[in-house]
């Protein structure tokens, strides 16, 4: 059996435990709900119909929060909280409340950065226990809360009534989000915490290829800038990534892109910004724009090349995933290209007072250097030393 069949197959049964899991959860619930919903007083049952969003928000908000004490405790910068429409990130040690308009990560998202590439193996895999193990306890409590409120039989008051029910319905929520985050499966390249953990605990081509591509992230995020990454780490984990057909391989060539580009290899850069391009349909919708401005970056800043540049440009969407201070660099590359001076002036001002917001602090220090360059109105770009 080929390696795609393997791994259509095992998607499907991946996708079979899923229902199955879902089917017996609900199964039991219905029993549940139906015995208690005789006794449920009209109130109560309008009141539970309009918090289920709200206790569905709660049980995510608990489960990422979960993920973020693991991040702290393991020494990992936490920089982003998304719960639903609500975000809050960090810009300068501060942190900074936004709408979430971004649909693909309105479920919710955590993002905790390493510091340094000490035992990251052992260290994620805390960080990835950590949401289920929220969603776990949170479980267990609300349903000690709903033996509490029915300790002397199910309530008859609305008000006990409702702390009763809305107490059983956070628990479901809440076991249903830890069994779906702690079975191991993996889904249209998304990995769940429990498969990502056993993955790390086995060993082995998956979990090399995993801590390199932290590896590599880790060491751009501390300040490194993409010309002194480690070529050897790079080319291991892209030949790692082929021979697994690992989804994250993508994010490889991007990496590339931006270590030759960097280097001053335009060459190469390009070659490698192309095949980035090609792959485009491979990342999620949420983040697939960052492929146009590093492309739209690439041919105004590099190349010289309007027409390209505008082009990648209009594909471009902005978002809260997306740092401003490259998009304010893309559109100073552009207005240098079409003689805006005043434009691109201002855009750079933009450009360098956003790039200590930066997750990539490496990424950060050649775009810093890239923008005082054009500042200077230089009619080439020749890197030099920081």
């Amino acid at each position: 059996m080929t390696t795609t069949k393997k791994n259509k197959l095992r998607s499907s049964l991946q996708i079979v435990t899923l229902m199955l899991i879902f089917l017996i959860v609900g199964y039991y619930a219905g029993k549940m709900g139906i015995r208690a919903s005789s006794g449920i007083a009209k109130p109560t049952m309008i009141a539970i119909a309009l918090l289920c969003i709200p206790f569905f928000f709660l049980v995510i908000g608990i489960h990422e929060a979960g993920h973020a004490l693991a991040g702290i405790w393991v020494k990992f910068d936490f920089t982003m909280y998304v719960v639903g429409p609500f975000m809050w990130t960090k810009e300068n040690g501060q942190w900074h409340f936004r709408w979430n308009r971004n649909v693909n990560t309105a479920g919710g998202l955590v993002l905790c950065l390493p510091t340094n590439s000490d035992d990251l193996s052992k260290r994620f895999s805390i960080y990835a226990a950590g949401g289920p193990i929220a969603s776990l306890l949170l479980a267990f409590l609300a349903y000690g809360l709903f033996r509490i409120f029915s300790m002397d039989g199910f309530p008859t008051q609305t008000p006990q009534q409702l702390l009763a029910v809305s107490s059983m319905v956070i628990a479901f929520l809440s076991a249903v989000i830890f069994l779906v985050t702690a079975v191991p499966m993996h889904m249209g390249g998304f990995s769940t915490d429990g498969a990502r953990i056993l993955r790390f605990a086995k060993g082995g081509d998956s979990a090399r290829f995993e801590i390199l591509i932290l590896t590599i992230f880790t060491t751009s995020t501390s300040g490194l800038r993409p010309r002194l990454w480690k070529e050897a780490d790079l080319t291991e984990a892209l030949t790692l990534a082929r021979a697994l057909q690992a989804p994250m391989g993508v994010y490889l060539l991007g990496f590339f892109h931006q270590y030759a580009f960097d280097g001053d290899d335009l060459e190469k850069a390009e070659q490698y910004l192309q095949e980035y391009i090609a792959a485009a349909d491979e990342i999620p919708a949420s983040i697939r724009s960052s492929v146009w401005l590093d492309a739209a970056f690439f041919y105004a800043f590099a190349k010289n090349d309007l027409t390209q540049a505008q082009q990648y440009w209009t594909m471009f969407t902005p978002n809260a995933m997306i740092p401003k201070a490259q998009v304010a660099a893309t559109e100073a590359a552009i207005h240098f290209l079409t003689h805006e001076k005043e434009a691109m002036l201002g855009k750079i001002e933009t450009c360098l007072q956003q790039i200590p917001n930066m997750m990539d602090k490496g990424l950060g220090v050649a775009l810093r250097e890239r923008m005082l360059f054009l500042r200077d109105n230089k009619q080439g770009y020749h890197s030099v030393d920081m």
